[in-house]
């Protein structure tokens, strides 16, 4: 007995599904690898570096770093600041937060939120250098948002703390 066979007809629905499902096993494959970030964790600025306080938060595919000066002034009431208190206030700190890969010993962080516009424009990012030893992190930026490489920047020491 012979059973006829049913031609296969393309159909956008299909489609759709085995788009999705690429997608989503792709996303696995991505999120698979990067659980093996040595990053991820809470890392705290090393209190050898006692102007300043920080920390670095990474999971799997995102972080959030948060850097500022421990001499900053305390202005009472920022509806009264002058502009020179609101600019020494606010002007030591470093806020962003997105999401970042690592090629190497270079992390490259894509901010999805910062203090400083140009830092999440659409395709802006900075590359930092690091390395890591045992629970020490040590992080030096070596291009900015603007695509700029730095030469002088300092290297900042981390201690894992979580």
């Amino acid at each position: 007995m012979l059973y006829s066979m049913k031609r296969w007809t393309p159909n956008p629905s299909r489609w759709g599904m085995v788009i999705v499902g690429l997608t989503l096993l792709a996303g696995a494959f991505v999120t698979a690898f990067a659980a093996d970030s040595p990053l991820v964790g809470a890392w705290q600025l090393d209190s050898e570096q006692s102007t300043q306080a920080a920390l670095y938060l990474f999971t799997p595919t995102r972080y959030s770093m948060i850097l500022a000066a421990t001499n900053r002034p305390d202005v009472a009431d920022t509806g009264k600041a002058t502009a020179d208190e609101l600019r020494a206030s606010w002007g030591p700190l470093l806020a962003n937060a997105g999401t970042y890969e690592i090629t190497g010993d270079l992390i490259t962080i894509h901010p999805l939120v910062a203090k400083i516009p140009v830092v999440m424009k659409p395709g802006a990012n900075e590359v930092y250098q690091f390395r890591i030893e045992g629970k020490t992190l040590t992080l030096r930026q070596v291009r900015n948002a603007r695509g700029v490489a730095v030469d002088s920047a300092a290297t900042l020491k981390f201690v894992r703390v979580e």
